[in-house]
């Protein structure tokens, strides 16, 4: 009778292993069947934040993935609040983040324990601008005459956060063109920055295009940008670069994506698919051209290889500050 017990126990047990099996297949195979949630480091109507809403219109508009994406504004302590929120979703493959720098310099100058490399890599969209803005009414015509003044005062600027991309470029500016120390005022988005300028509530911003661009030519103006090449953008075609305006100073803001760590291979692949088919879509080049993005696409080991090559970069430009040893 034992052995009869027995005989027919293995057939059971094979069956409760293989229900389990395709049952977790079908699990990872249905992604994404609930909706995802789209992280975004900084406060409405700044960069990040556009960009993340223009992506999840495409979603809408062309169903590359048959949930929705909802995005989340999370801002605070210079992206720490958005990366802490997603790190904590380990194997959430229905959360994600869109980057700024920050992602690579917050969790160096503020010795937090994790890095980018706790993340799982999903895309690289493109890189983005920083042009140096000045109100229209400013007397300021070039880049030049904007050095000379701040090498007579000091010029109260405006960025996103502090010690994050915008400071940056301002302290980078008074090491290159040996400027006085600007006055520098963080606020929480790339929005409020372009506001403050058109109220004149700072005298220089170096916000993307896509932030200050609505205001342009109305209310502000362009005096250079910080890159090698000149924006391919209609109205900005004269814009010098700042190399050639007498700035040596190219950077540029990562514009990518990366999920929880431990996710499942399936929603990887998903997520992947997913902004492989929007770095395609004929509205994302159009937008990236209006706004002077460099589209670069690129994931996984690349990716990485980049996000490395963006962190040795901003090693070396923090020090230079003292934000880090």
């Amino acid at each position: 009778m034992r052995a009869l017990r027995f005989r027919y126990a293995i057939p059971l047990l094979l069956c409760f292993a293989l229900v389990f099996v395709f049952g977790e297949m079908a699990a990872e195979a249905a992604w994404p069947d609930k909706p995802v949630e789209f992280t975004i480091s900084a406060g409405v109507g700044g960069g990040a934040d556009k960009y993340a809403r223009f992506l999840v219109g495409l979603n809408v508009k062309n169903n590359y993935i048959s949930q929705p994406i909802i995005p989340v504004n999370k801002p605070g302590g210079a992206g720490a609040v958005a990366m802490q929120s997603v790190l904590s979703q380990k194997g959430n493959g229905y959360q994600m983040l869109i980057t700024l720098n920050s992602f690579i310099t917050t969790p160096l100058f503020q010795s937090l324990p994790f890095t980018f490399r706790d993340f799982t890599p999903v895309a690289l969209l493109a890189l983005d601008n920083f042009p140096l803005w000045v109100h229209k009414d400013s007397k300021w015509k070039t880049a030049a005459d904007f050095v000379a003044e701040a090498k007579k005062r000091t010029i109260t600027v405006g960025g996103t956060g502090s010690k994050q991309e915008d400071e940056i470029v301002f302290r980078a500016i008074e090491k290159i063109a040996g400027t006085k120390k600007f006055k520098y005022v963080p606020f929480k988005g790339g929005g409020a920055v372009a506001k403050a300028l058109v109220g004149k509530h700072v005298e220089a911003t170096v916000n993307q295009v896509s932030e200050a661009g609505p205001f342009f030519p109305e209310f502000v103006r362009p005096l250079c940008v910080f890159q090698d090449e000149r924006l391919d953008v209609k109205g900005y075609e004269k814009i010098p670069t700042g190399k050639e305006a007498g700035i040596d100073l190219s950077y540029n803001m990562m514009r990518a994506i990366f999920a929880p760590p431990g996710i499942s291979k399936e929603a990887e692949a998903g997520l992947v698919g997913l902004f492989k088919k929007i770095s395609e879509d004929k509205d994302w080049v159009a937008f990236a051209t209006k706004t002077g993005l460099q589209r670069n696409f690129i994931t996984g080991d690349a990716l990485k290889k980049f996000a490395m090559e963006y962190e040795k970069k901003h090693i070396e430009i923090m020090k230079a500050q003292g934000w880090i040893k």
